[in-house]
């Protein structure tokens, strides 16, 4: 049988429902599925237009990140040492009154860049760090930024934190054209008109979602506004048949049940940081899907009780919500510190199997995306998102236990070999089908055009005091 990619000689770790390991095995790719995954002893009769010779190789599904934010990849250490009015207040800042459209083209280029180059074949981005919804010219941007690079990405526009209103400014060539103000209810319109435009579009590889920035109660709104934000964006949620994605903190899953009978597993939120026993009942009995990020500021904050909420049956993912301020697209060594800080909490270093965590960024955050049928794993019928961990490298042997190298030793930069939806999209540790040196270029050039927009360049300065020397900022 002639096939469009051939990758042979590797151990395929599938991630099925066996959780099957082939030592010696294949994978056979035609169009933008897998068509065979199996043992060499059945290669014979399989032709193919590109093989890829596997030996001494991992291969692995497209790993999935359940929670991210555009905007961050150009906004990386902006503040270190503390902000006077605020992080959240810097960032609104920057993404409503100081960015233009090629802001949110270059920053999804380099976002969609690094998540290729890291393995990372599927993303979740909310459309800032609380989300823009002024106007949909930039969540365009952002689309062809991503659909460039060719990585599946899911963009969540929504309804922002409070206070309210929002001041949105926009920018042509570089002078300022108007302030526009929105109340939280105008939001409504544009995720409604995100999702028709985007939704499963683009060949497979485009997402949209009604992502409010949160799920549950804030205290700038009254309960009765509360329950309109929540409710409407399940609505249109229900409406577009599609998942439901925001932040949860303590108290929130409480009032979702308490006030508004919308939970369910069409839901994934991130964080969940600080909740009650009785919030993860909750959360298992109706199915609630949970994305915690083991290197975010709220686990520094408040603990998300990964365990607990396990062993009551919720589904958790492990995810990177990249990449400001302090954090990158790599999912592989978000695994290490999420079973340290779990197991150090308990004092138990048995918790989290490294089976376990696979599970987290595959299978697991596939099923809290609503696409456990077409990605998550390496067999027939499912979507070919195929990486390949290249373990001729010191820190990766000796070859023995490959999930165990794979979680403990690798990381991203040890993927030599990345295809997405069918399409190879990283040989030998090198993008085939984007100019990384072009990327880079319009990324400095528009992060330095926002800092001087929005009066932030001090920002991008290291500390004036107590950076070296000192124990605390």
């Amino acid at each position: 049988m002639l096939v469009d990619i051939l990758i042979k000689n590797c151990t395929v770790i599938t991630m099925n429902e066996q959780r099957q390991i082939i030592k010696n095995g294949f994978i056979a790719i035609k169009d933008d599925e897998i068509v065979q995954v199996g043992d060499h002893s059945e290669l014979a009769g399989w032709q193919a237009v590109k093989i890829i010779e596997g030996h001494n190789h991992i291969a692995l599904p497209g790993l999935i990140d359940t929670h991210a934010h555009a905007g961050h990849g150009l906004t990386k250490s902006l503040g270190e040492g503390g902000v006077e009015q605020g992080w959240d207040l810097m960032m609104e800042h920057i993404y409503y009154q100081s960015t233009t459209p090629q802001f949110w083209y270059a920053e999804a280029l380099l976002s969609g860049l690094e998540r290729l180059m890291f393995g990372v074949t599927t993303g979740v981005s909310m459309l800032g760090s609380s989300p823009r919804f002024d106007d949909l010219r930039y969540a365009d941007a952002h689309v062809t930024g991503m659909r460039e690079v060719g990585v599946r990405d899911f963009i969540c526009v929504g309804t922002p934190n409070p206070p309210f209103p929002k001041r949105f400014r926009h920018w042509d060539n570089d002078k300022a054209s108007g302030i526009t103000e929105l109340g939280y209810q105008e939001s409504f319109a544009i995720t409604r008109r995100l999702i028709k435009k985007y939704n499963s579009t683009g060949n497979g590889l485009t997402f949209a979602l009604p992502g409010p920035s949160f799920l549950g109660q804030r205290k700038d709104l009254s309960i009765a506004e509360n329950i309109e934000v929540n409710k409407t964006m399940n609505e249109i949620a229900l409406e577009f048949n599609t998942q439901l994605h925001g932040h949860s903190y303590a108290g929130d899953i409480k009032f979702l049940k308490d006030n508004i009978n919308i939970l369910g597993p069409h839901i994934f939120t991130a964080h969940v940081t600080g909740i009650s026993d009785e919030e993860i009942k909750i959360i298992a009995d109706y199915g609630v899907n949970v994305c915690s990020g083991p290197s975010t500021s709220a686990f520094i904050r408040e603990r998300c009780p990964v365990i607990k909420l396990m062993k009551a049956g919720a589904n958790v993912a492990f995810c990177t919500d990249a990449s400001a301020p302090d954090r990158n697209y790599d999912l592989l060594p978000k695994l290490r510190i999420g079973y340290r800080l779990h197991r150090s909490y308990y004092q138990n270093p048995k918790l989290l199997p490294p089976g376990k965590l696979l599970e987290m960024i595959t299978v697991d955050a596939a099923k809290a995306l609503g696409m456990s049928k077409e990605i998550g794993s390496l067999e027939s019928g499912k979507k070919a998102d195929v990486i390949l961990i290249n373990l001729e490298r010191p820190h990766l042997y000796p070859i023995w236990m490959e999930p165990l190298r794979v979680v403990h030793q690798a990381s991203g930069q040890d993927i030599d070999t990345v295809i997405v939806n069918g399409k190879l999209k990283v040989e030998d540790y090198q993008a085939i089908e984007i100019d990384k040196h072009r990327v880079l270029r319009l990324a400095q050039e528009e992060a330095e055009k926002m800092l001087v927009r929005s009066g932030f360049s001090h920002a991008a300065k290291l500390p004036k005091t107590n950076f070296w020397k000192s124990v605390s900022y």
